[in-house]
C-alpha cells in the first residue's frame, strides 16, 4: 500500500540516489587508485606507470564529473516538475 502512495519522482529518487551514491564513490576510489599507482611509478622511476595513472586520474576525475552533472541535471528536472 506504501507504493501506491509515493509519488513517480519519489519512486525514481529511491533508485537515482543510491545509483549516484555507489557511482560517485566507485569513481572516487579509481581516482585514488590512480594517485597511488603514480605516486608509486614515479618512486620507482618508471615512466610507463606514471602515464597510467595519471589516465587512472583522469578517468576518475572524469567519472566524478558525469555523475555530479547527472545528479544535477536529475535535481533540477525533479524540481521542475514538482
Amino acid at each position: 500500500m506504501e507504493l501506491i502512495d509515493k509519488t513517480a519522482a519519489a519512486i525514481l529518487s529511491d533508485f537515482v540516489n543510491p545509483a549516484v551514491y555507489l557511482l560517485s564513490a566507485l569513481a572516487f576510489v579509481w581516482f585514488l587508485y590512480g594517485v597511488g599507482k603514480f605516486l608509486w611509478a614515479r618512486y620507482k622511476a618508471d615512466e610507463s606507470g606514471v602515464k597510467k595513472g595519471k589516465q587512472h586520474m583522469l578517468w576518475g576525475l572524469i567519472g566524478l564529473i558525469i555523475v555530479f552533472s547527472a545528479s544535477a541535471i536529475y535535481e533540477f528536472i525533479t524540481g521542475f516538475f514538482n
